[in-house]
This record gives C-alpha cells, structure tokens and sequence, in this order.
C-alpha cells in the first residue's frame, strides 16, 4: 500500500466526523431558539395569569368596597330618619287631644 492509501483511511472518516459535528452545530442553534421561544412562552403566560388574578382579587376587593359602603349609607340613612322622625314630632298627630275641654 502506498501512503497515499492509507491517508485516505484516515481522512475519510474524519470528514464524515466532521461533517456530523457541523450538522449538531446547526441544529444546536435551531434546538436552542426552540427552547428559548419555549420558555417565553411560559413566561408570558406565566405572567398573564398573574395579572388576571390579580385583576380578579382587586376587583373582589373593589366589590367588598361598593358593597360595604352601600350598607354603611343605608344604615345612616335609617338613623338620619330616625333622627328626624324623633326630632320633629308634631304636636297632635299620633297624640291624643282633648277637646272636651
């Protein structure tokens, strides 16, 4: 055998190792976008459902809010009557009057 033979031997195999390397290093590049898009995703969805429930306990808080101070201006209202009505009695209507006199 001559040199140039067996230098072909050894090369073949190196290029076709070399070109399974370059091939991984392009779909690396491809595998890496795809779990970075991946991640972003959840990230954002992670997010969203973070701003929807805190949309959601605000607007709960919001409701308590309305609702408590709806019965706080419906029981004032009541003593502001009350008030009224004991403030202002008239004279002879609901007591008795004796006319006989």
């Amino acid at each position: 055998m001559s040199w140039k033979a067996v230098e072909m031997q050894v090369a073949l195999p190196r290029t076709q190792d070399a070109g399974k390397i370059q091939d991984q290093m392009q779909q690396q590049g491809r595998i890496d976008q795809n779990q970075l898009a991946q991640s972003m995703a959840k990230e954002d969805l992670r997010r969203r459902k973070q701003v929807l429930e805190q949309e959601a306990s605000q607007q709960l808080k919001n409701n308590k809010q309305k609702r408590d101070s709806h019965f706080q201006e419906v029981s004032e209202d009541k003593k502001k009557e009350k008030q009224h009505q004991q403030q202002y009695k008239h004279p002879y209507l609901g007591n008795k009057v004796d006319f006989s006199g």
